[in-house]
């Protein structure tokens, strides 16, 4: 469909059946930018909302109208970021301690493990090998698809192969 250059126009002058035309175009590729750093459903509904908040605040810095699709996406990275630095994951020995009590569980693996694969990463493969989680549970219990899941579950299995090897 696409945007035309005269509902840009309008946009940045804040008309608002421009910006309603205008999220309604940009909403879904916004809500993937975020997603790619944010795997809460709720937390990037937030997230995109704020971003074409600021968006609307800051579009007379929108110069060409044929920029408006970089411009909204990168202020949806952006912020996702932003969301990310202010919301800093738990460490995942504090969700393994959640679990098995401080005292009470078998850090050997973790400690293989942890330095060569990201927070999720790590969380995904423990569940999966500790709990025998179905891709379900995992998803369940991380707020990430099932598909997500899997691929950080391969994804990881790669690193450990190449990590591990003596």
């Amino acid at each position: 469909m696409g945007i035309s250059r005269q509902t840009v126009l309008e946009f940045v002058a804040g008309d608002k059946q421009a910006i309603e035309k205008v999220y309604l175009e940009y909403k879904n590729l916004m809500f993937f930018v975020i997603a790619n750093y944010v795997s809460s459903k709720s937390d990037i509904d937030d997230i995109l909302s704020e971003s074409f908040m600021k968006a609307m605040e800051k579009v007379k810095d929108v110069d060409q109208p044929s920029k408006l699709k970089a411009y909204l996406t990168t202020i949806a990275k952006n912020t996702a970021l932003d969301f990310l630095k202010k919301n800093k994951p738990i460490p995942c020995s504090d969700v393994i301690d959640d679990i098995y009590g401080e005292n009470d569980k078998t850090n050997d693996f973790l400690s293989l493990i942890e330095p060569l694969l990201t927070n999720k990463e790590t969380i995904v493969v423990y569940y999966k090998i500790y709990f025998s989680y179905t891709w379900t549970e995992i998803a369940e219990e991380t707020g990430i698809s099932e598909s997500t899941a899997r691929r950080l579950y391969d994804s990881a299995k790669v690193k450990l192969k190449k990590g591990l090897v003596v």
